[in-house]
């Protein structure tokens, strides 16, 4: 008994350091992704940061450079980047693509440019709601209850405090960057679900290839990059000239470099690297702490009016509303 007491407190130990480790590796995704908010702002805001390029050449050039790591590290963990699967089902990773990538980027961006940090960052955390709805209408596995229901309406009344009486009125355009901001949200949110068909349809075939994270990552972020370049060199074409980039100001490339190897690259693997020592559930709770770090770096960094109590209503109503989406019930077992 006393040796069957032993291995059991051992192996709660284990669990608990993983659980540790997780909790760790999660907040430290959610600081990073937090600071994106501010750190877009002042990349894309004139007033804000200084000279700058145009948003879709930031997109093109940050999502350059993560591809690049992306096959590296895909090649290194795998062994292989299965590019005949890639081939095979290019249509719905195109599209996976266009909307994480080029249409994300250009709410994000283009948002930006015309609202605060802060507010966006509140926005974009509506992404949890808009999936729970679109779950609901077309995915099979997905059922829309009473605390979905719930969860979604305080998102929605956070949307509204923050559009109708956010503290942060000295920007451009603020009704306009927030609607591009909730574009963004959606469009990602869309992808999502669109990942989870991808996945499901893969699943239920078994003989077909099981697409790991890692590789579903690296070549939607490829063919979002296929889909956003042409665009950028589109609206610039100064820059298929390869001395443009040299005139490229540093404070540019450092935001870029966030955005690139620490957003993308490193919180990506992260994040992965705590959901697998918890259930995607409790770590998509985590989420909510991104508008939060959010508006804290809105306001430490660029100095953005922070409302004692828009803010943090706003906030409380986003993280109930996320926790109730992904609260589920729990199964006796007999």
């Amino acid at each position: 008994m006393k040796i069957g007491e032993s291995s059991m407190n051992s192996t709660l130990k284990i669990v608990r350091k993983q659980e540790i480790i997780a909790y760790i590796l999660l907040i430290i995704t959610m600081v990073i992704w937090g600071g994106t908010w501010p750190l877009g702002r002042w990349l894309v805001s004139e007033e804000v940061g200084g000279a700058t390029i145009p948003p879709f050449m930031i997109a093109a050039i940050r999502y350059f450079l993560a591809i690049i790591c992306f096959f590296l590290i895909l090649k290194f963990k795998e062994g292989t980047l299965n590019w005949q699967f890639a081939k095979k089902n290019w249509k719905i990773l195109a599209m996976m693509g266009f909307l994480s990538v080029t249409i994300y980027q250009a709410g994000y961006l283009l948002g930006e440019i015309f609202t605060a940090a802060s507010d966006a960052s509140i926005m974009v955390a509506t992404n949890a709601i808009w999936v729970v709805i679109l779950s609901s209408i077309f995915l099979k596995t997905e059922f829309f209850n009473w605390k979905k229901a719930a969860g979604s309406l305080l998102a929605f009344l956070a949307v509204i405090l923050v559009v109708g009486f956010s503290p942060n009125v000295e920007v451009l355009n603020r009704f306009l960057g927030d609607i591009l901001i909730l574009g963004a949200a959606f469009a990602y949110a869309t992808y999502t679900i669109i990942s989870r068909y991808f996945l499901n349809k893969t699943k239920s075939e078994a003989e077909s290839h099981q697409p790991s994270s890692i590789w579903i990552m690296t070549w939607v972020s490829f063919f979002g990059f296929l889909t956003t370049t042409p665009i950028a060199l589109i609206i610039s074409p100064e820059y298929l000239n390869p001395l443009c980039y040299i005139s490229i100001p540093p404070r540019v490339w450092i935001g870029i470099a966030y955005l690139a190897f620490l957003s993308t690259i490193g919180a990506y693997t992260f994040y992965l690297e705590g959901v697998k020592r918890l259930d995607a559930s409790r770590a998509a709770i985590f989420q909510a702490l991104v508008p939060l770090f959010g508006v804290l770096f809105s306001a430490i960094f660029l100095q953005e009016n922070f409302d004692i109590f828009i803010y943090p209503f706003s906030l409380l109503l986003v993280v109930l509303g996320i926790i109730l989406v992904n609260i589920k019930k729990n199964k006796k077992v007999d």
